[in-house]
Parts: C-alpha cells; sequence; structure tokens
C-alpha cells in the first residue's frame, strides 16, 4: 500500500473536508480525491460519507483512522532512526504576530525539541499576508496563519472572538468619529475595523500606527485609541467595548499552512506538535 494514500486520508479525515487536505498537502482538490478513490477501491471499503461542505468517516474509515495513524507515526518513527537527516537542521515556521499565542506556541517548541533536539527552530512573527508571500517564495517552511472562518472553514485549529479594546470606562467621542491604533502593514485587523464601522455608518481616523502589537496595547492602554484584537489578547489596563457603543465584530480563524506539497519531516512533526497543543489549550477552555 502506497503510505502517501495513507497519509491523505489521515489529511481529510483530521480535518473533515478534502478542500482544507488539499490546502495542507499543496494538492489540487481533485488529486486529493483520486488518492481516496485509489485507497477505497485498494480496501474495497467506501471510507467517508461526502456532504455538499464536510465529510465525515463511514464505520470503515473510522476503523481504518486508527491504524493508519499508527502506521503513519510509526513510518516517520522509522524515518527519523533510519534517516535522521530528515528529522535534523532547522525549521523557519512564520507566526501570526498575535502575542498571546506565544505562550501554547512555547509549550509546543518545548516538546518538540524535546522529542527532536537535533533540530533547530527559526521563529519569523509577522502579518498573514506578509507570511503568506514568504510561503510562496519558500523562505519559510510552514506558518501559523489568521484566516476569516466565513470563507475559509477548512483546515482550522481554532476560531477567535474579535473584539474592540479600550482603556477602562472609554466612551465614543462626541464629535462620533472613533480613534484608532493600529499596526502598519497589512493588518487584516485595521481592514476589519475600518468595513466594520462603515457598515455602521460610524466614522474613524487612525490616530497611532506602530511596528509592533505591543505598541498599540500601550496606546490604548493609555486611552489614546481603541483596536481591533483577537479576545485572547485583553490585557490588564483594558477592557473590550461592549456592542452597545462599537458595532460587534466577526470571528477570526487559525490555521497551519506549508510552502511544500511533501514538506520536510520535522516540518509535519513540529506542526503535528503546535496542533496538538492548540487543540488541547482549546478543549480545557471549552470545559472550564
Amino acid at each position: 500500500m502506497d503510505i502517501a494514500l495513507l497519509r491523505t486520508f489521515a489529511a481529510v479525515a483530521t480535518l473533515g473536508s478534502f478542500s482544507g487536505a488539499a490546502q495542507r498537502l499543496n494538492m489540487t482538490q481533485s488529486t486529493v480525491s483520486q488518492q481516496v478513490a485509489r485507497l477505497e477501491e485498494h480496501l474495497g471499503k467506501q471510507l467517508f460519507v461526502r456532504t455538499t461542505r464536510r465529510c465525515r468517516l463511514t464505520p470503515s474509515g473510522d476503523e481504518l483512522m486508527e491504524r493508519a495513524c499508527k502506521v503513519v507515526s510509526l513510518i516517520d518513527e522509522m524515518e527519523t532512526a533510519f534517516r535522521p537527516e530528515l528529522s535534523s537542521g532547522t525549521v523557519v515556521v512564520g507566526v501570526v504576530d498575535d502575542s498571546y499565542l506565544f505562550a501554547p506556541l512555547t509549550r509546543a517548541l518545548a516538546e518538540f525539541v524535546e522529542r527532536r533536539p537535533t533540530v533547530s527552530v527559526e521563529i519569523r512573527a509577522g502579518m498573514s499576508a506578509d507570511l503568506l508571500r514568504e510561503l510562496k517564495a519558500k523562505n519559510i517552511e510552514l506558518a501559523l496563519l489568521r484566516v476569516d472562518p466565513e470563507l475559509d472553514r477548512s483546515n482550522l485549529l481554532q476560531t477567535s472572538r474579535l473584539v474592540w479594546i479600550s482603556c477602562p470606562n472609554w466612551q465614543v467621542p462626541k464629535n462620533g468619529v472613533i480613534p484608532l491604533a493600529v499596526v502598519g502593514g497589512t493588518c487584516n485587523y485595521h481592514k476589519t475595523a475600518l468595513e466594520t464601522l462603515r457598515g455602521a455608518g460610524m466614522q474613524s481616523r487612525r490616530v497611532v500606527t506602530c511596528s509592533s502589537l505591543e505598541g498599540v496595547l500601550e496606546v490604548v492602554r493609555a486611552g489614546l485609541a481603541v483596536s481591533v484584537v483577537p479576545e485572547g489578547e485583553l490585557r490588564t489596563g483594558m477592557e473590550i467595548v461592549s456592542d452597545r457603543r462599537l458595532p460587534p465584530l466577526p470571528y477570526t480563524g487559525l490555521k497551519i499552512n506549508f510552502s511544500e506539497q511533501e514538506p520536510s519531516l520535522a516540518a509535519k512533526q513540529l506542526a503535528r506538535v503546535i496542533e496538538n497543543t492548540l487543540q488541547t489549550q482549546a478543549s480545557v477552555r471549552r470545559s472550564a
């Protein structure tokens, strides 16, 4: 059996989407469908029940998934043992510049480095649009990106509510013009803020532009402006602005993209550790 077919099957099963697996594996959706069809033909079993947007495993698919994960993991372990050069060197990972993500990311890196002491990790923080360009240029191997979950539902690790943040007791100015503090460059949060305010018939002006999110947060804490961030970015000395004062904001999604159709073993291993860490964190929050 072709191990690539099992990897593709596992990606579809994990993400619940053929399009999501295609993005994850840097394949076309038709290639993913063909590989799953080949696996189904080889095994003589239907593995997925397909719907318009999602797919779910059949009983045979559930049984295969349990075994496929063990096989893929075992293959990775064998490659690591017999070809250590495949799990060495440096993995360059791009991370969207949301500072609250760095705590779980650090935990993931600690686990990864303990497992793979021969691998070094280089982190490049930036805007999602900039990281996508770096991926296409193959300057980074994988990236943790922000996406609009209404437009891209596949392959999401988590979703977060976007919120307006301000200093305590902030009020809309008497002239009705909302002062904004934003991160310079291609900031999706700034774009979302402008579109949301325009949709509500409200005006705004950019008071401060800063190259770092930390700088923006300090401006907000000082009461000079408001800003838009994921809910997890709320800090001491700030509050979420109620929907009575400013219009509600959409959600934002988080996903991992690779630069290669077949990423390096080290890159795949790091991605799995990051995914598991973020999903565990989300489960803990839901149960709290």
